[in-house]
């Protein structure tokens, strides 16, 4: 035999299998538990240190990124420092000179000698004084031989002497002059003023300054004070050119590259000679200087997690032993009482053997009995045998259907692959039961729907079949039918269908799905909301009245036209048909009925049409309006900013395009290498003002920490040009605080808002003379930060005043501007950035005061 014959389980076979089986479900359960929860454990940990590893470098990131700006930032100021020291210093001159000149006495060389020496040294500057008519030096001639030896240029007579004193003449008048020096890498400045009563020209020279040397200074001066802002990580500066390392231990010390520790001189290697950058390292590669940011409480948290997560493993391994013992436990006291079962069942197996005919008997007369038609199909031969029940319910005779086939082909065409496929289905043992509804044909050639359920029986020793029972659900499924066909139209249209009892406020128990059309919900009616709460207030009162009338005249229904609230409070007209419910005694108990939209029929389409056409174009054409104003606006503020701090480069590259010009035959490669290298520089500066104002109107995409004095610094950078033509001095008091939020936007704010007072001071200039003067103020208080801006470029009409912020009105004083700048300034200060902004007149001038959250 191919296949040896089953063992036949008897009572005690099944015993024993009731016991063991439990006790090692039970302990591979636990296994199992316990591998999954490791597994589950470990992945979780590995994925937490993970995120906590990229959120400390995108921390690392950020804060390293701000802090190089800051030191860009810090570089360059030191510039403007010296620009100002110089035209301070010219001034001074000019004004002593002013002061002694008189009708008695005309001022000589002699008279300021003294004082140009004492300037010198307390500012650390150098002059050169000279007639712009003779050439005649008066001073400064050692400083004249310096720019010589600059231009490289083997003429060093005194025609080239003129030569040089004519450019500095060319560059024009009160111009700043970068003078650079390519072999010692270092800039020199030199300001310059016409003094006409005299025909001299006095020239102001910084002292050689070095690039390299403010860029290392700002970074010793700033390092340690910003470590100590973040209490988990601090900076460290690397001078891989004179080989120290400065703070590397967050120590504020500098130590030589050779004691530091054999792994890490390898790693100060690395850097050095592949220039090496990561997230947390900048390379300064022109200067060789590098600066990094090292976080350590990242590894402590990194030590608690792992200890976290085997602390998690400890209990979920105890509590799945505790659990498995407890299931080993039950299970052994499940297993006693299912045997004292197995003993009692086989006392009473003999006695219930003895009443299975009787239930027998009792089964095949409740069959008869029933009014199901009942058939029986052969799965062998295929035949198929029809009770007379089922027989009449189609009004077949026996013998008309005699084999499946026939059967299946009584079956509607839209369901019998349907049949089909549930018969199959349970043949091939998916299924319990043959349960399906279907259409089946009658002797008159019409559709009746059935419900069947069947069995099949199958047995090796007899033939296999399969027992039906036929119910005849015909008139059931068609009125199913018909009521779901007006559900749908009632759901799809604009009709609902209510039920109301009869009470004062008319509550409901009943209303259809296509109450949605008009926003509410059904749940809302169910719970609390009341028909007569969506009824307009003015036609409650005659919608009353139509029912009482309606009660007391004992009408079977009434129809009334009124209005009705949608969820969000525009009215619609409706049409009601209503008819009364009475109960057993003839009272009104409920009301029963629908509403229609007539809407549409109370209000004309073209008027409806016309009057949205003119709103959304009143909109559109506002928005346009609005939109183009601020571009226009923004577009001529960044070109005259730009127009500012391109004009000195460009000057300085013409002087290079005549020099080269007027030395073109003594030129060497290496003097013309030299002289272009000098034009590189200018065209880098100027490449480097575009990428500034670029970042600077560039809109802010996320929220981020920013110092409101260094932004405020920004500010006053970009719009230098529009103070310096007003002559306006500003002051910045307060100390250095930082927010969190929007620091472009907020930038934009205030740029506008000086501009403003930069058009106000040059209308007052023209009117009387004042010194134009803006203070800034940053005051911080425990919730909150406060920003004030005021001048003394003249008050404003309380009408102007009133109306400052809003769209399209101008606060330039009635004489030019967009009207837009201060509304979007208030738009960006009170909805994106959550503060608030204010302007009042003071004494002779404006203040603005913006509060913004810490």
């Amino acid at each position: 035999m191919l296949f040896s014959k089953k063992k036949f389980n008897n009572l005690s076979d099944i015993k024993k299998h009731i016991i063991i089986t439990p006790l090692l479900f039970v302990l591979i359960v636990a296994i199992l538990s316990i591998v999954i929860v490791y597994l589950v454990l470990d992945y979780k940990k590995s994925n937490q240190i993970e995120l906590l590893i990229q959120k400390d470098k995108y921390r690392t990131k950020t804060i390293l990124k701000s802090y190089i700006n800051d030191i860009k930032y810090n570089s360059s100021a030191n510039f403007d420092s010296i620009e100002d020291n110089l035209n301070r210093s010219i001034f001074e001159i000019i004004g002593h000179m002013n002061a002694l000149d008189t009708n008695n006495h005309k001022v000589q060389y002699d008279d300021i000698k003294n004082v140009l020496s004492k300037l010198e040294k307390s500012r650390n500057i150098e002059f050169v004084v000279f007639n712009y008519k003779t050439f005649e030096i008066l001073k400064g001639n050692i400083v004249i031989q310096y720019l010589q030896e600059l231009t490289n240029s083997k003429m060093k007579n005194d025609y080239f002497k003129t030569y040089m004193l004519r450019n500095i003449i060319y560059m024009g008048d009160e111009n700043l002059i970068y003078w650079l020096d390519n072999q010692r890498k270092k800039i020199r400045l030199s300001y310059s003023k016409k003094v006409t009563f005299k025909n001299w020209v006095i020239v102001a020279f910084s002292k050689v300054d070095d690039m390299e040397a403010l860029t290392r200074k700002a970074i010793l001066n700033s390092i340690t004070s910003k470590s100590k802002a973040y209490e988990d990580s601090y900076f460290w500066f690397y001078d891989y050119a004179n080989k120290y390392v400065y703070n590397y231990y967050n120590q504020g010390n500098k130590i030589d590259e050779k004691n530091l520790l054999k792994q890490d001189r390898i790693n100060f290697l690395k850097y050095k000679n592949l220039k090496f950058e990561d997230d947390n390292i900048y390379n300064f590669n022109k200067y060789q200087f590098l600066i990094s940011v090292r976080s350590f409480e990242i590894y402590k948290d990194i030590k608690q997690i792992k200890k976290q997560y085997h602390s998690k493993l400890t209990i979920y391994i105890l509590i799945i032993l505790c659990v498995s013992i407890f299931m080993i436990f039950m299970t052994t006291a499940f297993a006693r009482f299912v045997n004292t079962l197995f003993n009692r069942y086989n006392r009473r197996l003999e006695t219930r053997n003895s009443l299975y005919k009787k239930w027998k008997e009792r089964y095949e007369l409740a069959i008869i009995a029933s009014n199901d038609g009942l058939w029986d199909i052969d799965l062998d031969s295929k035949k198929i045998f029809f009770s007379n029940k089922w027989l009449d319910m189609f009004g077949y005779t026996r013998g008309e259907i005699q084999t499946f086939d026939d059967w299946l082909n009584l079956i509607h065409t839209e369901d019998r692959k349907k049949v089909t496929y549930k018969f199959n289905e349970h043949l091939n043992g998916k299924t319990e039961h043959f349960l399906c509804e279907y259409r089946i044909r009658n002797i008159d050639n019409h559709y009746k729907w059935i419900f069947v359920r069947g069995k099949a029986f199958k047995n090796s020793k007899k033939s296999n079949r399969m027992l039906m029972m036929s119910m005849d659900v015909d008139q059931k499924k068609r009125l199913a039918d018909e009521l779901n066909n007006v559900e749908v139209l009632v759901e799809m249209g604009r009709i609902v269908i209510f039920k109301w009892n009869n009470d004062d406020n008319l509550s409901v128990d009943y209303v259809s799905k296509s109450i949605n059309s008009y926003g509410y919900e059904i749940d809302e009616f169910m719970n609390s909301l009341n028909y007569l709460d969506i009824v307009y207030e003015e036609d409650i009162e005659s919608l009353k009245e139509e029912i009482k009338e309606a009660i007391e005249n004992d009408d079977r229904f009434f129809v009334k036209v009124y209005r009705v609230k949608d969820k969000d409070g525009s009215l619609r007209w409706v049409f009601n048909r209503t008819i009364l419910l009475k109960d057993h005694f003839g009272k009104v108990t409920h009301l029963y009925g629908y509403i229609n939209d007539i809407t549409r029929m109370k209000l004309t389409e073209e008027e409806l049409k016309q009057k949205i056409a003119d709103e959304v174009e009143k909109n559109v054409q506002k928005d346009r309006i609005l939109a183009h104003q601020n571009k226009l606006a923004s577009m001529g503020e960044v070109l005259g900013s730009i127009a500012h701090q391109w004009r000195q480069p460009l000057n300085n590259i013409n002087l290079l395009i005549y020099f080269i010009r007027d030395n073109y035959g003594n030129f060497t490669k290496k003097e013309l290498d030299e002289s272009i290298k000098s034009a590189k520089v200018q065209i880098d500066y100027m490449s480097q003002t575009i990428d500034d104002f670029r970042n600077f109107y560039k809109p802010t995409k996320e929220k981020q920490s920013f110092d409101l004095q260094k932004s405020i610094k920004r500010c006053i950078k970009i719009v230098k040009g529009q103070i310096e033509k007003a002559n306006i001095k500003v002051n910045i008091f307060g100390e250095n605080i930082e927010i969190f939020g929007y620091q472009n936007e907020f930038q934009q704010v205030i740029v506008n808002i000086l501009n403003n007072a930069s058009e106000a001071a040059i209308i007052k200039l023209k009117e009387e003379k004042f010194l134009p003067l803006i203070d800034i103020e940053i005051v911080k208080q425990s919730t909150s930060v406060t920003i004030v801006l005021s001048n003394n470029c003249g008050e404003v009409d309380y009408e102007i005043l009133e109306r400052m912020f809003e769209p399209y009105f101008t606060t330039k004083f009635q004489n030019q501007g967009t009207g837009i700048g201060l509304y979007m300034a208030k738009t960006i200060i009170e909805k994106n950035m959550n503060g608030q902004i204010n302007v009042k007149n003071i004494n002779n001038g404006v203040k603005f005061t913006i509060i913004l959250p810490v």
